[in-house]
């Protein structure tokens, strides 16, 4: 829905945002990377000015609290997740001020997380990654295909990132966090990374078949390719570690 000012909650969302600390030697802290799916439309169609919504919200208010630290916003699985918070009144003031409060809600979180954040393990294994075009045809013209590249990256086999193009459903995001066995999966969607095209909305098979917007109005991807695209995550994470063998194992 894209106006809901009485911020009814329509349906399931991925309520987690995954905060990535980097540090220098004397252990100050650099640079902090914010993940989280929900589209960043705080302001509506009634803004006529150039804004970073919500994410600039936190990024100000979080490098304000940490000097010396860069914030940053990567976008998760937000293809159809849009912010309860509406500033579409048309009343530039109170839009701004909701946005506003998104966006500092977002930071106090994260804020609070950056305090109790843990290391990962002693770095023992490079960083890996491993990229793919894929290719897939047009959902309504068959005539016609789409190519898509990802990229998934591997840090010290402990933080994974699926990086997809194209406006992904969040139960695809969901699908990678539950199946990739790391112990923190990230999903990045609206991320250019190993060529190709720019696939649009990409529905999960459920969304798909149900229609709606994201789901068959406005996509163009064939039915099941977001659930391809996982599975290409997935074999590229187990394959960075060496778990593919040329020959079978012991019975």
């Amino acid at each position: 829905m894209f106006d809901n000012l009485d911020r009814i909650p329509y349906g399931p969302v991925d309520p987690e945002f995954t905060l990535l600390r980097v540090e220098d030697a004397a252990g100050a802290t650099r640079a902090l990377i914010v993940h989280y799916a929900v589209h960043s439309v705080v302001l509506g169609p009634t803004s006529c000015k150039y804004s970073a919504d919500y994410p600039g919200v936190l990024q100000a208010r979080v490098e304000a609290e940490i000097p010396g630290a860069q914030c940053m916003f990567v976008q998760g699985g937000a293809g159809y997740i849009n912010p309860l918070f509406q500033g579409r009144t048309g009343n530039e003031e109170a839009d701004f001020a909701t946005t506003q409060k998104m966006g500092e809600l977002l930071a106090a979180a994260v804020l609070k997380s950056a305090k109790s954040i843990h290391p990962i393990s002693p770095i023992q294994y490079p960083i890996q990654s491993a990229s793919n075009l894929l290719h897939f045809a047009d959902r309504w013209d068959k005539s016609k295909s789409l190519e898509v590249g990802i990229t998934t990256v591997l840090i010290n086999r402990e933080i994974a990132i699926a990086a997809t193009p194209g406006e992904l459903m969040h139960k695809l995001q969901i699908a990678w966090k539950t199946r990739a066995a790391v112990s923190y999966p990230l999903f990045y969607g609206y991320t250019y990374s190993s060529g190709g095209g720019w696939p649009g909305y990409v529905p999960d098979l459920k969304s798909a078949a149900l229609g709606g917007y994201g789901a068959d109005a406005s996509t163009r991807i064939e039915i099941g390719a977001g659930e391809t695209l996982i599975e290409r995550h997935l074999i590229n994470l187990y394959q960075m570690p060496g778990m593919w063998h040329d020959q079978p194992g012991k019975p």
